[in-house]
């Protein structure tokens, strides 16, 4: 592990208790845990989330250049319990941060399955941390007495929406059903949620951007910073400099957040029409 996902790690598990804070586990101290991370709803795979960084070390990943790694606040409540199957290029390391527990069910690039219980209760087998090794897909279930799961990921490499696949096909169901006990057709489904028989994200001929109306950076219906937007412009470009490339401007989106999307595309070159 390099000293700068080793740095974000422990940003990530430092004490977030503070003195008049509510108690931990209660529906209180998730709406408190909610407010003070600035923490959004996160698109298309479901739950809570917040970007916490972005590496500036580039590397280089079988699918190209890349920033090492990016970390996360990934949060699930009582209003949003489920976190919907997604596949991922990368590894991707979960480390509980508080609440809990919550079932992950891991599908891996050999065709196993397996659930993992994320919580503190160690003896009775319960893990708080959970490992997605790259190429796998996971989802994720708040368990019923749980108020809120907190935890912070951290990707590497970095993610971004050419390295993340959601939702599932009938390939999906034809290579997992069966594998474990719980791996009926039908609970997979249920995990898919609305992205069953419909799966967003991978790479794609052409480039289309999208502000929001709250100011979100959308690509392929996945939330992006104005660093990971970047980013993925400079790739993109580089690697398919011409492919069509088109940029969505919702008419409520806040001026400075177009200003912000037309600099990144004009920064990596690209001169695409407004929709």
């Amino acid at each position: 592990m390099t000293r700068r996902v080793a740095t974000a790690l422990l940003a990530l598990l430092a004490p977030l208790v503070a003195a008049g804070a509510e108690p931990p586990g209660s529906a209180q101290r998730a709406q408190e845990l909610v407010e003070e991370l600035g923490l959004k709803p996160l698109n298309l795979e479901a739950g809570l989330f917040t970007v916490e960084r972005v590496s500036d070390l580039p590397v280089t990943a079988g699918d190209g250049t890349s920033p090492a790694s990016n970390a996360i606040y990934l949060m699930l409540t009582r209003d949003v319990p489920q976190n919907y199957i997604q596949w991922l290029y990368s590894d991707d390391y979960q480390v509980l941060i508080e609440g809990g527990p919550a079932d992950y069910y891991l599908f891996y690039p050999d065709g196993s399955s397996e659930k993992i219980t994320m919580g503190r209760d160690v003896a009775a087998g319960e893990r708080p941390l959970v490992p997605a090794p790259a190429g796998s897909a996971k989802a994720i279930v708040l368990a019923p007495e749980a108020e809120y799961l907190l935890v912070g990921s951290i990707l590497s490499p970095a993610w971004s929406p050419a390295r993340a696949r959601i939702g599932i096909d009938e390939a999906f169901v034809k290579r997992y059903a069966g594998t474990s006990a719980w791996a009926t057709p039908e609970f997979l489904a249920f995990l898919a949620g609305p992205n069953t028989a419909h799966v967003a994200g991978g790479s794609e001929a052409a480039l289309a951007v999208t502000v929001a109306g709250d100011g979100q950076f959308l690509w392929q219906g996945m939330q992006l910073t104005e660093k990971q937007l970047r980013n993925q412009l400079r790739k993109f470009s580089a690697e398919r400099p011409d492919a069509p490339v088109s940029l969505a401007i919702d008419p409520d989106a806040p001026p400075e957040a177009v200003a912000t999307a037309r600099a990144a595309l004009a920064e990596a070159g690209l001169t695409p029409p407004i929709q």
